[in-house]
């Protein structure tokens, strides 16, 4: 059993590109237990969104895209969102409450979905509660406790362990506490990878 812990944003196009990476390991049979931990990118980015290419070069964003949408087919996953933008604080604290009824990675893959193939503002309130309502989240229950501020610690202790871990990029993976991997690569690569260095 290995005990892998992810820091990620779900701005990240390369993040969502890990979620397919560590579910195709649960499917070849590697046994794992999994904790995400946020990492938000932007804590700056406004509420409606913005263009991405006001950001970074275009080349380069476009570049990225294709080149996680050509190794994306094989995971199920799909990138229609090419340059927007979005701020991803709402959709962290309301993350911790999907972690509280053990629903996260159902929530995380909706969350990844709706912002990269979708192309909706997960700062938009509107947005997560249709993600909340349709995994079976009580939706009141969760912006009331978002709301309260409850989780506005939790945040800021997860970013102190960030910082412990000296994690300045993401994904970054930890498996059993100390093995780092960072970035991205093809799922066979990956694989073999992870299993060489937890030996």
């Amino acid at each position: 059993m290995y005990n892998i812990r992810v820091f990620s944003d779900f701005a990240c196009p390369f993040c969502y590109f890990a979620l397919g990476l560590v579910e195709k390991l649960k499917e070849d049979g590697i046994d794992y237990t999994i904790e995400w931990m946020p990492f938000e990118l932007d804590p700056n980015a406004p509420l409606e969104g913005m263009d991405l290419f006001n950001v970074y070069p275009k080349e380069y964003v476009v570049n990225s895209i294709n080149y996680l949408s050509k190794l994306g087919k094989d995971l199920g996953i799909i990138f229609n969102n090419v340059n927007s933008k979005f701020n991803t604080r709402r959709a962290h604290l309301a993350g911790y409450y999907a972690k509280d009824q053990n629903k996260y990675n159902e929530y995380s893959k909706s969350v990844f979905k709706a912002y990269f193939d979708d192309k909706l503002n997960i700062a938009d309130k509107n947005v997560i509660n249709e993600i909340a309502e349709s995994i079976g989240l009580d939706v009141k229950e969760m912006n009331d406790v978002v709301n309260s501020g409850k989780y506005n610690e939790r945040f800021v202790e997860d970013y102190k362990l960030a910082s412990k871990y000296k994690v300045t990029s993401v994904p970054t993976f930890f498996i059993n506490e100390n093995i780092r991997i960072s970035g991205i690569k093809e799922y066979n690569e990956f694989k073999k990878v992870f299993l060489e260095i937890v030996k």
